[in-house]
């Protein structure tokens, strides 16, 4: 179950998607959820960042399961924030998965099933088939997870949606602030194992599979990303901050950066880009060689 996507919420839609294809991606085409939300994705080989606004807020309610409504839900988040919410986790056994994770001992809610309308790659008109699995956790604030598996992966998994001027071929780590790092810890051992969940240099990383997750305390994530400066915290809980997205080329990526006139700094890993210019999100570009 490693991360599947990082969800990117955002107020006003279309003007971060020119944000997203001036930080050197290219967005997915245009796309709807039945229950009111607007979505592009910055796809990659085996994971990828969903941007994520409301276009219809009367949709909210649409398909709603036992009260539960994702539409409502980012109401909910956008009304009090912006910046890096829900982060999905991979599943190719939605049935088993979620088993699974109840089985853990972790609080979970709806199982939800729905169809997205798409266009086919022959240009003719088709559905996503889309089942997920909610694992949150209203003490952890931000940093709860839903699983989610694609039914018919190859509306998703386009290699022509994979093809980006800034060389993004993967998101690496999403990094969360919390004052309490043991929260994350317990949550993430649940999750993915005591064998892939350690203390390193003080805090907490885990090893989702595809990707990590890393939990900083509010002065390791001040001292991480001082070169650009934190996202505007709306609350005291658990929440993300930051996607680490693997470069092909770093130098290109840069270069991609300072001729669309994005603000950005060199870190000790890469290059990041202030918090406005990507969704109330730092984004960090890394080359692994």
């Amino acid at each position: 179950m490693g991360i599947d996507h990082p969800v990117v919420s955002v107020r006003n839609h279309p003007d971060a998607v020119e944000k997203y294809k001036r930080l050197g991606f290219s967005p997915s085409p245009i796309s709807y959820h039945p229950w009111g939300s607007v979505l592009t994705l910055m796809m990659f080989e085996n994971n990828f960042i969903e941007l994520i606004g409301i276009d219809d807020p009367s949709k909210f309610g649409t398909g709603e399961v036992d009260g539960f409504c994702y539409g409502r839900t980012l109401g909910e988040f956008l009304a009090r924030s912006e910046g890096l919410g829900l982060v999905s986790l991979h599943s190719k056994d939605i049935e088993g998965d979620f088993a699974a994770v109840k089985a853990s001992g972790l609080p979970t809610q709806q199982r939800v099933d729905f169809r997205r309308k798409i266009t086919a790659p022959d240009g003719s008109p088709d559905e996503a088939v889309v089942s997920l699995g909610m694992v949150m956790d209203t003490e952890l604030g931000d940093a709860s997870n839903f699983l989610c598996q694609q039914h018919r992966p190859e509306f998703v998994w386009r290699k022509d949606w994979q093809n980006h001027p800034n060389g993004a071929n993967g998101v690496l780590e999403v990094v969360y602030v919390t004052h309490d790092l043991s929260l994350l810890e317990d949550r993430w051992v649940k999750l993915f194992g005591a064998e892939r969940t350690k203390r390193v240099s003080g805090h907490v990383e885990a090893d989702t599979g595809c990707g990590k997750v890393i939990a900083l305390t509010p002065e390791q994530a001040q001292e991480r990303f001082v070169a650009v400066g934190l996202p505007v915290s709306y609350t005291d809980k658990p929440h993300g901050i930051a996607l680490q997205v693997q470069v092909r080329d770093i130098a290109v990526a840069t270069r991609v950066l300072a001729e669309n006139g994005v603000s950005h700094a060199q870190t000790e890993r890469g290059v990041a880009v202030t918090p406005d210019s990507a969704g109330n999100t730092i984004i960090e570009f890394v080359q692994v060689d």
